[in-house]
């Protein structure tokens, strides 16, 4: 099977990355889908999951090729390998997937990759922007990147820190603006609590409780009640999974964006 995109987040992923609005197109006609069957023997390597409904099959890879078929949330796909294709319009990545004897490409932000078994669905997301800064946009992909695929069981706990780990310079992190004790200065891993701070509102979203703490100083990426500041050895961000559900937290950062999604699993 093929690993997840992040995305995104977000990302992703991303996560932007994590544009994640539906075409809104209606279901195709029968004579459609029977003419567009394929007889083609290309060589299938993962399964992914459509994380979206009224998500377009069509027989190439831009908009304008005709439509195939329309498909549902949980709608499972193969995938080919070589498959992928670059646009330069909204929709971005087009893969080329099969479902039953149909084959097509789907804009890959509407689909889903896991390696886990079983079929998962989107409960909650949010996205934070900031300015772009090189050293800062380094800082928060290398930590988006530790989170990205995290799964927690029913009642386990997360903690930020024990998830991502120290910031060092061996792991590639930068120096950018920090907050110290009411003042900005340079730091190892400066734009880290973004990352934080997206995964806390996106959970928020899904009905978790956390023990975010606000920043010394108002953040531009988001309201004072989000904030979840950390600092390593002092301030961690934690959360209990009381969903009830296996969830997957996806995230990506691209240009000082940040997005976060929660997903659940089908029980």
């Amino acid at each position: 099977m093929v690993k997840r995109f992040v995305s995104i987040f977000m990302v992703a992923i991303v996560l932007s990355m994590f544009c994640f609005s539906v075409i809104a197109e209606g279901p195709s006609s029968e004579a459609e889908v029977a003419s567009s069957t394929s007889e083609d023997a290309e060589e299938i390597i993962g399964v992914g999951v459509i994380n979206a409904n009224n998500v377009i099959l069509r027989e190439g890879p831009t908009r304008e090729t005709a439509k195939i078929a329309s498909f549902s949330q949980g709608t499972k796909v193969d995938f080919i390998v070589g498959s992928e294709v670059e646009n330069q319009d909204e929709y971005g990545t087009r893969i080329k997937v099969r479902v039953g004897e149909l084959e097509g490409y789907v804009a890959k932000k509407y689909i889903f990759e896991t390696e886990e078994d079983g079929e998962w669905y989107l409960l909650s997301t949010s996205t934070t922007k900031a300015g772009a800064n090189t050293n800062r946009d380094i800082n928060i992909n290398i930590a988006s990147s530790y989170i990205n695929g995290k799964i927690l069981q029913p009642n386990e706990k997360f903690s930020f820190w024990d998830t991502v780990g120290k910031c060092t310079y061996d792991k590639g992190y930068k120096d950018a603006t920090v907050y110290n004790n009411g003042k900005k200065t340079k730091g190892i891993g400066g734009g880290v609590c973004q990352v934080s701070t997206t995964v806390n509102m996106a959970v928020k979203s899904a009905g978790i409780k956390t023990n975010a703490r606000q920043h010394s100083l108002p953040v531009s990426y988001a309201s004072r009640e989000d904030e979840a500041t950390v600092s390593f050895g002092n301030i961690d961000f934690k959360f209990t999974n009381t969903t009830g559900k296996t969830i997957m937290l996806v995230m990506g950062a691209v240009d000082g964006s940040c997005t976060c999604e929660v997903w659940a699993k089908y029980e």
